[in-house]
C-alpha cells in the first residue's frame, strides 16, 4: 500500500475554481507539506511516484472530505501518519480544482475532478465521522495490479495425482485461462490438492545480460527460460530447503518461458522471482514472496532427526506425501519408512537422512516437513484389502525396539482379519535394506497392495518396483504383480517374508 497524505488544505483563502485555480490552492495551502514538485517536505509522504493519487478520483475525495489515519506504505515506504478532515471547510469546486492539479502533474495526467462527483462523494459518505484508514480505502478503491516482466500469460490446470512430473502433452486440460496480472499463483486452479498447472508466457528481458532466478514451491515443479529446463524443485515437501537461484544469460526482448507445477497435498506454494543485470533487489512473479515463512524456512539451521546407540528414531509431526495421521520411523542402517494411520499402510521408503526437525520444532512452524533423506518412494496410499471391500482398518499398535529386535512393528484389525506388519532392518546383498513379516490372521482373505501405481517388472525372482525399489520374496507366501500393482495375497494363517532394498 501506498499513501498520498495529501493536501492539508485549509480554507483560509477565498479562490475561485477553475484549471489554473487547482495551482493556486496547491501552492498557497499544499506546498509546505508536499514541496512545489510534489516530492514531500519534512518526512512527509510524496505525492509524486504514489499510486494513491491515480485511478479512481473518489479515493483521494474520501481522504480530504473525512482524512485519513493509521499505517500506510507510499512509494516502497512505510509511513504512519495522521491527516485531519478538510470537508467541514472546503467546497465541492476548491476539492475538485486542487485533486485537479494534483492528478494532472504528479499522477501522470490521471484525469480531471468534477465538482460534481466531490459533491456524489460527500452525501455517499455523509454519516462518516472518523478518517479513513489505508486498508478501508483500499477495499473500495483497489490499486491496479502490478504489471510484471510475463506478457500473454496463460495458465493451463490439470486434474489428477502424480508422484513426478507427468508428461503434459498426454494430458487433457481441466482449465485454460489468460493470466492477466503477469502474476503466477497456484490458487488459479481453483483446487486445493491433486493437480497440476503449466504457465506459459514472454519474459520480457530489458537489457542484455544475466538474470537470476529465485524458484521454490510446495509440491514440485520445474521452470523454463528461453527453452531451457534453468531449475527443478523434486519430490513432495514445502518451500524452504529445497530453494533454487539460478542464473541464466538473456538478450533483450521477449523469452520464452514456463513453468510446470504439481500439488500432490498440503499447502500450495509458489516462489518465484528475478533480478535484471541491473537489479539489487528480486522482482517477483508469484503472489508468494521470499517472506515471512517461506524466507524463515530458508534461513533456518537443520535439526537433524536420526537414529542413534542402535535405537530406531521416529517422527510424528506432519510428513509431507502421507497423511495427517502418519508417523515415520529412521532405522540404524539409514532406511526409513513412514506409516500412515488413516490408511493402515506404510506410505513411503527412502534412504539417508531421516527428518529434519527444524520445520515444526522452531517458531513452531507449521506444514508438511519432507522427508530429509534420498529418492523418497511412494509405494501406496492405502494397502489393505480384505475380499471384495476395502475393511474399517485400525491400528492396535505400534512397537519400536532396539537393533537387532524386532525393529518397528504395527497390528492392524479389521472385519474378519487381523494383519501384523513387521518391519527391521536387515543387511540385503551388501546393500542396507529391510525385512518385512507379514502375518495374516482371522477368519478372512486379505489381499495387500505392496505397490500401486509403480511399474513392476519380475527380475530373477526379485520385483523392481518404481525406478529405485526392488522387493524380493524370503520365505512364505511370494507376491505377484497385477498391472502397475504389486499385491501379496494371504489366507489366514499364511504368512510372508519379503525383503526391500534400493538400487
Amino acid at each position: 500500500m501506498r499513501f498520498p497524505a495529501l493536501l492539508a488544505l485549509v480554507a483560509t483563502t477565498t479562490v475561485s475554481f477553475g484549471a489554473e485555480d487547482g495551482a493556486q490552492v496547491y501552492n498557497t495551502l499544499c506546498v509546505a507539506c508536499h514541496g512545489p514538485d510534489g516530492k514531500g517536505l519534512n518526512g512527509l509522504p510524496p505525492l509524486v511516484g504514489s499510486d494513491w493519487p491515480k485511478g479512481p478520483a473518489e479515493r483521494t475525495i474520501k481522504i480530504v472530505l473525512h482524512g485519513m489515519t493509521g499505517p500506510v506504505e507510499v512509494a516502497g515506504k512505510a509511513y504512519n501518519i495522521v491527516m485531519p478532515p478538510q470537508g467541514a471547510v472546503l467546497s465541492d469546486e476548491k476539492i475538485a480544482a486542487a485533486l485537479t492539479y494534483v492528478r494532472k502533474n504528479f499522477a501522470g495526467n490521471a484525469g480531471a475532478v468534477t465538482p460534481e462527483l466531490v459533491k456524489s462523494v460527500r452525501a455517499a459518505t455523509a454519516t462518516r465521522t472518523t478518517p479513513w484508514t489505508a486498508e478501508e480505502l483500499l477495499k473500495d478503491h483497489p490499486f491496479p495490479p502490478p504489471k510484471t516482466a510475463l506478457r500473454n500469460l496463460v495458465g493451463t490446470m490439470y486434474k489428477g495425482e502424480w508422484k513426478e512430473m507427468p508428461d503434459f502433452s498426454k494430458l487433457k486440460p481441466a482449465q485454460i485461462e489468460d493470466e492477466n496480472t503477469g502474476i503466477i499463483s497456484p490458487a488459479q486452479a481453483s483446487l486445493k490438492d491433486a493437480f497440476a498447472m503449466v504457465w506459459t508466457a514472454q519474459f520480457q528481458a530489458p537489457e542484455d545480460g544475466k538474470y537470476t532466478f529465485a524458484f521454490d514451491c510446495d509440491d514440485y515443479g520445474a521452470l523454463y527460460v528461453n527453452g531451457e529446463r534453468v531449475a527443478e524443485i523434486k519430490g513432495i515437501g514445502p518451500v524452504g530447503d529445497r530453494r533454487k537461484e539460478v542464473s541464466v544469460l538473456l538478450k533483450k526482448g521477449a523469452v520464452p518461458f514456463r513453468l510446470e507445477y504439481v500439488e500432490f497435498a498440503g499447502q500450495e506454494v509458489i516462489i518465484l522471482g528475478y533480478k535484471g543485470p541491473k537489479d539489487k533487489d528480486y522482482k517477483w512473479l508469484s503472489d508468494t514472496k521470499l517472506g515471512g515463512a517461506a524466507k524463515a524456512a530458508s534461513k533456518r539451521a537443520p535439526i537433524p532427526v536420526e537414529a542413534k546407540d542402535g535405537y530406531t528414531a521416529s517422527y510424528r509431526n506432519f510428513i509431507g506425501g502421507t497423511t495427517s495421521r502418519a508417523i515415520g520411523f529412521g532405522f540404524p542402517n539409514a532406511t526409513n519408512l513412514t506409516y500412515s494411520a488413516d490408511n493402515c499402510a506404510v506410505e513411503l521408503l527412502w534412504t539417508g537422512k531421516f527428518m529434519d526437525g527444524a520445520q515444526h520444532w522452531v517458531d513452531r512452524g507449521q506444514g508438511n516437513a519432507p522427508p530429509a533423506g534420498d529418492g523418497v518412494v511412494k509405494v501406496s496410499d492405502g494397502m489393505v484389502v480384505a475380499g471384495p471391500a476395502a475393511p474399517s482398518g485400525a491400528i492396535v499398535s505400534y512397537q519400536v525396539n532396539k537393533d537387532g529386535g524386532k525393529g518397528t512393528s504395527f497390528k492392524v484389525a479389521g472385519e474378519g482379519f487381523t494383519l501384523t506388519d513387521a518391519w527391521t532392518p536387515a543387511d540385503m546383498r551388501g546393500s542396507a535394506g529391510l525385512a518385512r513379516k507379514i502375518v495374516a490372521a482371522g477368519d478372512k482373505p486379505v489381499t495387500i497392495v505392496l505397490s500401486r501405481g509403480l511399474a513392476v517388472q519380475a527380475n530373477a525372482g526379485a520385483f523392481e518396483v518404481g525406478p529405485r525399489l526392488v522387493v524380493r520374496a524370503i520365505s512364505g507366501v511370494a507376491p505377484a504383480a497385477a498391472g502397475s500393482d504389486l499385491v501379496l495375497m494371504l489366507k489366514p494363517g499364511e504368512s510372508a517374508v519379503l525383503g526391500y532394498s534400493f538400487r
